[in-house]
């Protein structure tokens, strides 16, 4: 799964792929996030509050399932703050399928990526479009991965920005103000899945225990869930292509639990969610969540910036502890570490030799004032780790 490109910038602070200077105090909210109406719609947004869903992103009939949000996958350490809208397989000569804007508002941000960031495939020829369609100035639709940009929309950008796309040539996003009605095509997708999430910086999750750690990634702790918003007898319809049959339908991404393992962590010093953009190997290396499957919230997943230097996501035997009662009353903790048995669908699936049995045991230690102690040792069953080492690392939150 690829990293996020099209994460937007805070002040004087330079992000993958953008970079962006606002006058100072402008962007700042009293839990030091960010304001997205600054932010994004550049302080015009219109009103505030939500809106009514009455268009899917997609047809109905173009959708072949929906992925909730919390996937966990590759250098998305942390569950991920959008779901997956996977359109059915294109025939040879089919058209890509229509993306459409789920209600009124202005398309406020454009974003063309042509490179697969976090990954070895960077020759690789493609685009990816992501749009930010502001409903009013509390509430956002975000798509990502279209495959192409509609022609009533990509007319209405300047010459210079069409050139930049059509010669795929990487840059900045483009802030515009572009007017859209509901169901009206904004693009389209096809061969992958289209992204989507919505935000309503009316709700601050309440399981992202310290929200500034997030920084220019402001959106995440406002993340809701679509299907909250989509009229009769439309939600109905989405609900029946979901994956996850259980409460909150579309995933959930905020764990932490004040004092318990359970939730996001971050290394000492790496920069909190933004991450240390010095380290060549990706932001997320100092990231660490213990939470559950996104489809099947009874497994336990450990999800780990560094396991022996690369991002990895396991179950652990016997599926416990909970990490939701693990406290510092329970000293050290060992978790061994193995590949769960079941997909991103939540299906069950044979895993091949080399994958079964444990991969590695991590201890963890819950310790005051927000804060953690872990080490892991890959490769080796609980049995053979007693203790703590001086290769231990603190983490906060």
């Amino acid at each position: 799964m690829r990293a996020r490109l099209f994460a937007v910038a805070v002040v004087a602070t330079f992000m993958v792929g953008v970079s962006v200077i606002a006058q100072p105090g402008t962007l700042a909210r009293p839990d030091g996030t960010l304001d997205l109406n600054q932010l994004w719609s550049r302080g015009r947004a219109v009103g505030k509050g939500t809106v009514k869903f009455t268009h899917s992103p997609m047809r109905i009939e173009d959708i072949e399932r929906i992925t909730p949000m919390g996937l966990m996958v590759g250098g998305h350490v942390c569950p991920i703050d959008h779901g997956y809208f996977y359109p059915k397989a294109i025939k040879q000569g089919q058209p890509h399928f229509d993306v459409m804007s789920p209600a009124d508002g202005h398309i406020v941000m454009v974003s063309h990526r042509t490179q697969l960031t976090g990954s070895t495939e960077h020759k690789r020829d493609y685009d990816d479009y992501a749009l930010h369609i502001e409903h009013t100035g509390t509430f956002y639709t975000f798509y990502d991965l279209l495959t192409q940009l509609d022609a009533t929309i990509l007319k209405q950008l300047d010459e210079a920005t069409r050139e930049r796309f059509a010669k795929k040539k990487m840059g900045p996003p483009i802030h515009v103000r572009i007017p859209v009605k509901a169901g009206q095509v904004v693009g389209k997708v096809g061969g992958r899945s289209l992204d989507v999430a919505v935000i309503n910086t009316e709700v601050t999750l309440k399981g992202f225990l310290t929200p500034k750690l997030y920084g220019h990634y402001a959106w995440r702790v406002h993340v809701v869930d679509p299907f909250d918003y989509f009229e009769e007898p439309l939600k109905g319809k989405l609900l029946k292509l979901n994956t996850r049959k259980t409460e909150p339908r579309f995933g959930k991404i905020d764990y932490d639990i004040d004092g318990r393992l359970v939730g996001n962590w971050f290394r000492e010093g790496s920069g909190g969610y933004p991450g240390d953009r010095r380290d060549p190997r990706g932001y997320w290396m100092g990231h660490l969540a213990f939470v559950y499957h996104h489809v099947d919230p009874s497994l336990v997943i450990v999800s780990i910036g560094d396991f022996d230097g690369k991002p990895r996501q396991f179950a652990v035997k016997g599926n416990g502890p909970d990490p939701a009662k693990v406290a510092a009353r329970d000293g050290v903790v060992k978790y061994e570490l193995v590949y769960a048995s079941v997909n991103s669908n939540g299906q069950a699936i044979e895993l091949p030799p080399q994958m079964r049995g444990v991969q590695g045991t991590m201890l963890v230690e819950v310790l005051d004032n927000r804060k953690l102690r872990i080490e892991v040792f890959p490769g080796r069953a609980a049995t053979d780790v007693r203790a703590f080492t001086k290769e231990a690392k603190r983490y906060e939150r």
